[in-house]
């Protein structure tokens, strides 16, 4: 049977894969927002699956490998951010950083902003809208996970990033590398999550000055 120490067990296991260090507050902030994403979901799509054990491997992993990349950063902005898979376990994460989580939909941005008075995140933004439209928002680094093509991403939202700043883009084992005027290719990093079979791969593009 599924319970909270399974779940809270699933987390652990993760972050220590990644060499996360982790207190309870961290354990409990991620079991949190797992359990709301997943109370959520069972009344509005939010995401592709509603066990809990899939939430975590399949898409906080994801959060938890990026970690590694984006820590050193003093604000990201999730591109696409959607229920907020990779913004809000970062922000767990990262305290100090500002993080802006943008999407298009109404639903995804009100759940956010639910687990956000729900976990008392500070310096956490959840913006309603399309990320080509909105005022620079001048951030050191950009992820996005499921938003198109690379060139789609940088060209749409590589305006919010400051010069010298970083995108990192995660994709399938297939992706190819693309040219993108104004940024440069610094990394391409191959990666499997724990307790997976897929090949992933990390693109991480520097924006280059004007």
């Amino acid at each position: 049977m599924f319970n909270l120490m399974t779940l809270e067990k699933i987390v652990e296991r993760g972050l220590t894969s990644f060499e996360i260090p982790f207190d309870e507050p961290v354990i409990k902030g991620m079991c949190r927002y797992v359990s709301e994403l997943k109370k959520w979901n069972e009344r509005i799509n939010l995401v592709g699956m509603n066990e809990e054990e899939s939430i975590v491997r399949e898409l906080l992993y994801d959060a938890f490998f990026l970690n590694g990349y984006v820590k050193w950063n003093e604000s990201i902005l999730d591109m696409g951010s959607g229920a907020g898979v990779l913004a809000i376990p970062l922000k767990i994460l990262n305290e100090e950083i500002r993080v802006f989580s943008i999407d298009k939909t109404l639903k995804k941005i009100q759940f956010q902003r639910h687990v956000q008075r729900a976990l008392k995140l500070t310096n956490f933004y959840p913006v309603l809208g399309r990320i080509e439209f909105l005022e620079p928002l001048n951030v050191h680094g950009l992820v996005a996970k499921a938003f198109g093509s690379i060139t789609d991403i940088l060209s749409k939202g590589g305006g919010h990033i400051t010069q010298g700043g970083h995108a990192f883009l995660l994709k399938g084992k297939t992706q190819k590398s693309e040219n993108v005027e104004g940024f440069v290719l610094k990394e391409t990093v191959p990666y499997t999550l724990p307790d997976s079979a897929k090949d992933r791969t990390l693109f991480i593009y520097r924006k280059q000055g004007s």
